[in-house]
């Protein structure tokens, strides 16, 4: 019997070494492919064969910024079920924003995928159930409609300085990047809101620093995110990858967290009614509620939640009308039979008009603020989820864009048709049969964003005075949303437009 000495193992070059681990991994990757593929309790959900064992379609896809359209696509050809990954199913039936998100899912599907952006230190996207409800609680006041209605005369004050601005690009006679004045506003009016204090950007007529932040904020976590899906390589691929723009991350978390010192700073005065206002009320009746570093924190979510959201939205509004002159004019007959100036245009009474909410709407179908996924896990047990028996420990979420343009859920999914959220009997024929109820912008259940009434009443407020003062054309479809990029957020193309004064 031959004995193999230590020392002729120790012989062996690194390149040996090197294969050996190569070999021994490559049969593991085999044969998991097989498993995954044949008899995975996932195996039978429908779905292209790569993605059952392999993480790498979704990964390239998700860094060139196309995962929300390949899931779309993906849905269109599988169906409302569908396995985009080795550990994570996608779902898009009318019903699966209840299911998952709903008040009986957020009991049984943790969050998964969200990191804390202070260690140790709880968020509203992060919290469990009870620092969740605490935080909730907290922030309920300031996103009340008694605090709305507080707060409108900010929103109104910004709104003028930028029809100002407007007015004076009107007179020059030049093409407007619209997306880049809507960032302006939007950043303009959570700056007050949140801390009565602007960033000042309709005054100086550019980006504040922090703004040009947040797109690589919001790419810094996505690449985060997208580059743990390479496993063991993923220190390989950190290194390669853009880490400047991790840093610029941690900046935007310093600046929120400086925010809120300068907020806490500020002398006591009766007549303000930003958010920090109304959390300070609730620390005073509940003591406690939100400590110092939990605002430090909220603060860093709520700054791009309250901008970039809101700039998307209205962008993707303006492009979509511009799409449809019809539309412009449905639209400017509701406003001019409820209005007799634009002096009249309030958030109350635009909360009254149908057609403009419609808009909104349609155009949150069409161009969702989130479009990506929103992680859950399935519990030990497993869970049944529209239907399907989905095992312990798979990370399901609906993508909203999958949902919004499926066509089993919206006829004509792509047709830009504000009329299919009207009442029933005012609603077109071929829109009846569509599910309201597939496409949820805010998502649903106890989690639902914080901010929709707040979202709703300042989108309709710009778009209705926008449209009051000026005609609007599209100079060119540089905007066109199919081939936008989603990094967390969509990374918005110029959006040009000439405007024109309307008679008074």
């Amino acid at each position: 019997m031959q004995v193999i000495s230590w020392t002729k193992i120790g012989d062996f070059s690194p390149l040996h070494v090197f294969g050996v681990l190569a070999i021994s991994y490559c049969a593991y990757y085999i044969l998991y492919a097989v498993y995954a593929t044949t008899v995975s309790p996932l195996a039978k959900v429908p779905g292209p064969l790569s993605r059952k064992f392999s993480y790498l379609p979704c990964a390239i896809t998700s860094l060139r910024g196309r995962e929300s359209h390949a899931v779309r696509d993906l849905h269109s050809k599988y169906g409302p079920v569908v396995r985009v990954s080795p550990e994570m199913v996608s779902f898009a039936a009318p019903t699966s924003w209840k299911e998952i998100y709903g008040y009986p899912g957020v009991k049984k599907f943790k969050k998964s995928g969200y990191r804390q952006l202070r260690p140790g230190v709880p968020d509203l996207l992060t919290a469990n159930g009870v620092d969740h409800a605490r935080q909730r609680a907290a922030l309920n006041r300031a996103f009340s409609d008694k605090a709305l209605r507080e707060q409108e005369h900010y929103f109104q004050d910004h709104i003028d300085l930028f029809l100002k601005r407007m007015e004076q690009r009107c007179d020059e006679g030049n093409p407007i990047n619209m997306v880049k004045w809507m960032e302006f506003l939007a950043f303009d009016i959570i700056g007050t809101l949140a801390f009565s204090s602007s960033f000042n950007c309709l005054e100086d007529q550019g980006y504040h620093p922090w703004v040009t932040l947040l797109m690589n904020f919001f790419k810094s976590t996505h690449y985060v995110l997208t580059a743990r899906m390479f496993g063991i390589f993923f220190p390989l691929v950190f290194v390669f990858g853009p880490i400047r723009h991790l840093m610029k991350g941690q900046e935007h978390l310093r600046r929120s967290y400086e925010k809120v010192q300068q907020r806490l700073a500020m002398p006591e005065d009766e007549k303000r009614a930003d958010f920090w206002t109304f959390i300070s009320r609730q620390n005073e009746h509940k003591e406690g509620s939100m400590s110092i570093q939990e605002m430090e924190v909220n603060a860093a979510l709520i700054i791009p939640a309250g901008s970039d959201t809101i700039s998307t939205t209205i962008a993707g509004c303006i492009y979509l009308l511009l799409k449809n002159p019809e539309t412009v004019a449905s639209l400017r007959k509701e406003l001019q039979a409820e209005f007799n100036s634009e002096s009249e245009i309030t958030m109350a009474r635009l909360a009254n008009l149908p057609y403009i909410r419609a808009v909104v709407d349609e155009a949150l179908r069409m161009y969702p603020p989130l479009s990506g996924d929103l992680r859950r896990e399935v519990p030990p047990e497993g869970a049944a989820i529209c239907g399907h028996f989905i095992p312990g420990g798979t990370i399901i979420s609906v993508y909203a864009l999958a949902a919004n343009e499926n066509a089993h859920n919206f006829a004509q999914p792509h047709r830009f048709t504000p009329e299919r959220w009207l009442k029933s009997e005012e609603r077109p024929e071929w829109t009846k049969n569509d599910h309201l109820d597939a496409c949820q912008p805010f998502s649903v259940g106890p989690r639902n964003c914080i901010g929709m009434s707040l979202a709703y009443a300042e989108t309709k407020l710009i778009l209705a005075r926008l449209l009051w003062r000026f005609d609007l054309e599209l100079m060119d479809d540089a905007f066109e949303i199919e081939k936008q990029k989603v990094y967390i957020m969509w990374e918005k193309p110029p959006l040009m437009v000439r405007l024109r004064r309307r008679p008074s």
